[in-house]
């Protein structure tokens, strides 16, 4: 669990106004209680972002602490600066939707041959107590044995107490045949 500071925000001040302060603007929602915005140091908050994104982070706000995971980053396209942050609180009996990503590990007799790896999605959602949030959803891939084989959402094996939601049929990964050599 990663530590955060905050403090509530002056909601008197714009966000730019925050943001010029090397802080970020912030809002802590869900969980039965109303919204709360709040405002942290921006490199605090993207140290400890950038080492897990879905951690689950302790925020200290004044004489409160929250339990949340980060639901959304808003980022500047062009300065790609941390322009706002969304926290859902989550209580440790409750379930949580979280979006994860995919990585692929194992060798493919059907890659070393020529053959493509092909990911068709990069992350799932997945439903969990927020102590099963993984990191990332490990897909072996070792059984993609010829070109065109594939593996949907419901063959990958998922940590235990983690659900995928959405649509289990989808193809995760497959292999592509190789180009032909002109």
């Amino acid at each position: 669990m990663s530590l955060l500071n905050a403090k509530k925000r002056d909601t008197a001040l714009n966000p730019r106004q925050v943001r010029a302060e090397g802080l970020v603007p912030a809002t802590i929602y869900g969980g039965g209680m109303n919204s709360v915005s709040i405002q942290m140091d921006v490199k605090e908050f993207i140290a400890a972002y950038r080492k897990d994104k879905n951690a689950i982070f302790e925020l200290k706000v004044e004489k409160e602490a929250y339990k949340a995971v980060v639901k959304k980053v808003q980022i500047d396209p062009v300065s790609d600066k941390v322009l706002n942050v969304e926290f859902q609180r989550i209580q440790t009996d409750q379930k949580v939707k979280m979006v994860i990503p995919i990585e692929t590990f194992g060798d493919s007799a059907a890659i070393k041959a020529g053959g493509v790896l092909v990911s068709n999605i990069s992350v799932i959602e997945v439903e969990c107590l927020p102590s099963n949030i993984p990191s990332t959803i490990k897909v072996d891939i070792s059984t993609l044995e010829n070109y065109e084989d594939s593996l949907t959402i419901q063959q990958i094996e998922f940590p235990e107490g983690v659900q995928p939601l959405g649509n289990l049929e989808t193809i995760a990964v497959k292999v592509a045949a190789p180009k032909a050599a002109k």
